[in-house]
């Protein structure tokens, strides 16, 4: 059996007297010095610095226990060892499911429930001789209910009855005993409480907690409860008034650094929604790890108070510019620019019951001749109306044609009827 070395020996003693646990000194992990049984040999053969030791792992464990919280002194005792009881067989429910009354219709042989049979005044095999194949029988057969009742009677859960364990062969299908029971009510009340009494038996085999009824702080499950399923998609069983207790009296000790940090935040004044948001640039911790400091550091407490008393300043945010808000700008260049009096002249002249685009153009030929001095202010009416008709004159020609008595060439006087005469005649 290996044991410790002196300096094991020395680092596994300063750590007893640090205040850690001896499970997280020997529980396997990364920190860990050596195994239990290296411990207890190491206690054997050096029984002056076992007994240290031990001191130490159970003062640091019941230190380990008062910051679990304790549970409600009015809660009721975990039992110890929990006994045994008899197994209900239900005599009663048996009896009635058997008990046929006077002057009723004479049974089958093999009736599994010759009551509800009398009740009904037809036997189970006439009942699913009516189907039209054997697959489409809405009830179980005699010879498959009997077997049904023994597994039941035996201790098989449903689970394995109705083949949802894999690996297992179905006497009978879930749907088809669910109806079994409703048609046949002597017989079903009997099959129903055998399978909640299985199902409590099937629960006690699963794990070594499985049968629990109390968790190790003392809570009942049967009143608190238990939780299943966590966020990390793994089984867990645990007792809901423990997570509970964790959760608002955290036991962790959270590190110097985070500390500082939250108090150099606090001082500054800051509220504890932006140091506690994750998406904020001022992000330190969060809620849980706020609350184990505020109980451990008492200023930072007082100071958090503090800031959530003090009225918050509201920054107005800029009012949203929608289309129907806006003010397109007009041509005088009121709001776009300033005003021009040639620009506004041209505008005010040219009327404006004609179309938009054939206006638009004829404003800026006109404005643009009065810039350049080729219109006078005074005749500014006659040649609003001769760019009008240019307007509509250049709206009007289709750019796909070409007009024949246009210049051949850009510079020169020759129409181009002439040049292509030339050509086709040449």
């Amino acid at each position: 059996m290996f044991t410790m070395n002196a300096s094991e020996a020395d680092a596994f003693m300063a750590r007893l007297e640090a205040g850690e646990t001896l499970r997280t000194i020997v529980g396997g992990g990364g920190n860990t010095v050596c195994s239990k049984k290296a411990f207890d040999k190491h206690c054997e053969l050096y029984p002056q610095w076992g007994a240290k030791a031990l001191d130490l792992a159970e003062h640091n464990r019941k230190l380990a226990d008062k910051r679990k919280g304790r549970p409600n002194p009015n809660l009721p005792v975990r039992p110890v060892n929990v006994i045994e009881e008899e197994l209900p067989t239900f005599p009663e429910l048996k009896t009635r499911n058997f008990g046929v009354p006077a002057g009723a219709i004479a049974t089958c042989t093999n009736c599994p429930h010759p009551a509800d049979c009398a009740m009904l005044g037809e036997c189970l095999d006439i009942i699913n001789a009516r189907a039209a194949i054997p697959h489409q029988e809405e009830y179980m057969r005699p010879a498959q209910a009997v077997a049904c009742m023994s597994a039941l009677e035996g201790g098989m859960s449903k689970r394995w009855l109705t083949g949802y364990v894999k690996g297992t062969k179905a006497i009978v299908s879930s749907n088809k005993l669910e109806k079994h029971c409703v048609a046949y009510l002597n017989w079903g009340a009997w099959a129903l409480a055998l399978i909640e009494r299985n199902r409590k038996l099937a629960d006690k085999k699963k794990g070594h907690r499985g049968g629990r009824e109390f968790c190790h702080q003392g809570h009942p499950y049967a009143i608190h409860g238990k939780s299943y399923l966590q966020k990390d998609g793994r089984w867990h069983r645990q007792c809901l008034a423990c997570v509970s207790l964790h959760s608002t009296n955290p036991t962790h000790t959270p590190k110097p650094e985070l500390v500082e940090n939250l108090r150099t935040g606090v001082m500054a004044g800051t509220r504890i929604s932006v140091l506690a948001d994750r998406n904020s640039p001022m992000f330190v911790c969060d809620f849980r790890q706020i609350r184990a400091i505020r109980r451990l550091h008492h200023d930072i407490a007082e100071k958090i108070d503090r800031n959530s008393q003090q009225p918050r300043l509201l920054v107005l945010r800029p009012s949203i510019i929608r289309v129907t808000n806006l003010r397109e700008p007009t041509l005088t260049g009121v709001i776009a620019a300033p005003t021009d009096p040639l620009f506004t002249l041209a505008d005010q002249t040219v009327s404006r019951s004609v179309p938009t685009h054939i206006r638009r153009d004829a404003v800026v030929m006109l404005a643009t001749a009065l810039w350049l001095g080729e219109v006078k202010s005074e005749d500014v009416g006659q040649a609003a109306k001769i760019f009008v008709r240019a307007a509509w004159k250049e709206d009007s020609v289709d750019p796909r044609f070409v007009s024949l008595d246009a210049p051949a060439f850009r510079g020169g006087k020759t129409p181009l009827l002439e040049k292509l005469s030339a050509g086709l005649w040449s």
